[in-house]
C-alpha cells in the first residue's frame, strides 16, 4: 500500500462524528487517525485471503462481537441461549472454511475442490451434533414443527442405514 496520502473533507452527522469519536484504536487518536483505521479494519474485512488462520481469526472477532452482545443480553434477562451459544462457537470454522475455499477457489483442481466440501460437510454435520441433542431435550409442546422436523429427519436417517444394511 502506498504511503502517499491525499486530503479528504466530507460532511458527515453528528451521530457520525460522535461514532468516530468513541472508536479505539492502537495509536489513532485524532478523528482522522481513527477514520484511517476504520477504513483500513474495513479493507481487511473485506479482503478475501487464502489463509485459514487468518480467516478464522477474522471470524472469530466478527462472531464474537454478537456473541458478547447475546452473553451480555441473558446475563440481564437471567436466561440461557444455550442454541445460540452453540452455533456462534461453530459458525467461526465452518465460515473460515467457506472464505478460504472462495479465495482459494480459481487455483483448486476436482480433488481439492471435492475435499474441501467433504469438510464442509463434516463442519455441518459437526454443528447438527451440538445443536440436534438440544432441539430434542429443549423442546416444549408447542415447538410441533420441530419435533415434526426432528421425527422426519429421524425417519430419513433410519431409512438410509436401513436401505445401506440391505445392499450388505
Amino acid at each position: 500500500m502506498s504511503s502517499k496520502t491525499v486530503p479528504f473533507s466530507a460532511r458527515i452527522s453528528i451521530e457520525d462524528a460522535e461514532f468516530i469519536s468513541t472508536l479505539e484504536y492502537d495509536g489513532a487518536h485524532t478523528p482522522s487517525d481513527k477514520l484511517r483505521a476504520l477504513l483500513a479494519e474495513t479493507r481487511r474485512k473485506h479482503a478475501s485471503y487464502p489463509d485459514y488462520g487468518h480467516n478464522l481469526a477474522q471470524m472469530q472477532e466478527w462472531l464474537g462481537q454478537m456473541k458478547r452482545q447475546v452473553l451480555i443480553r441473558q446475563q440481564q434477562l437471567n436466561q440461557q441461549a444455550e442454541p445460540v451459544l452453540r452455533v456462534l462457537d461453530a459458525l467461526p470454522d465452518l465460515l473460515a472454511t467457506l472464505q478460504t475455499m472462495a479465495a482459494r477457489c480459481p487455483q483448486l483442481n476436482v480433488r481439492e475442490m471435492q475435499q474441501t466440501e467433504q469438510s464442509v460437510l463434516q463442519k455441518i454435520y459437526r454443528i447438527n451434533e451440538l445443536l440436534l441433542p438440544l432441539a430434542i431435550t429443549q423442546g416444549k409442546e408447542e415447538d410441533n414443527d420441530l419435533q415434526q422436523g426432528l421425527y422426519a429427519l429421524a425417519t430419513l436417517i433410519n431409512d438410509h442405514r436401513m436401505a445401506i444394511q440391505g445392499e450388505q
